[in-house]
Order: C-alpha cells, then structure tokens, then sequence
C-alpha cells in the first residue's frame, strides 16, 4: 500500500492500483481475516495482544493511502476492529484525538 501512495511518478502510481485492490490487498487480508477467525476473534490466543492493537492502529492510515476502508469485507478483521475500537481509554482518545489531514 505504501509503495502505491508514495510512488512521485502518477503513471507508474496508476499502474500499482489495480493489483494493490485486486490481488495484493485480498491476499493478505483473507489470510489475516481467517487468522482473527480461527483464534477467537483476535490474533494470537483468543485474547487482545499487541498484534491487534497495532493492527487496528495502522488501519486508519492504511484505509486513507488504499482510497477504501480495508476490512470492510473481512468479518473477522471488521468486528476485531469493532472489538478493539470499543475499548473505553481508546475510544475515549479517538473522540479527542485531534484531527489531521493524515
């Protein structure tokens, strides 16, 4: 995801997006999706571990440079998000966060 959006040259950029959406990204997400679902609705153990933590942390970076919300289509990864989101002390930091163009 990261080499599409900051790839300087738009032609090559262009060139990135369709295997990023259409190969690349599904790749990895059915395997992860299938990962949460296999363990409980978490990474690793049945329970919350760093691993969903910096997952659900990345997501809302990794959902602006993709152009589309990633786990939208993953109901393991979007109810883990769900899960994690719902976490009192981050769900109070993300209603106060400030907001940034990033």
């Amino acid at each position: 995801i990261a080499a599409y959006h900051y790839e300087p040259n738009q032609a090559i950029r262009n060139g990135k997006y369709g295997p990023l959406v259409n190969d690349i990204i599904p790749f990895y997400l059915t395997r992860l999706d299938l990962q949460v679902k296999e363990n409980g609705g978490y990474f690793v153990g049945g329970r919350l571990t760093w691993a969903d933590l910096v997952f659900v942390a990345l997501l809302d970076f990794l959902n602006y440079m993709a152009k589309f919300t990633l786990v939208d289509n993953y109901t393991g990864l979007r109810a883990l998000e769900i899960r994690v989101l719902a976490i009192p002390r981050i769900r109070g930091w993300i209603n106060k966060r400030p907001v940034t163009d990033h």
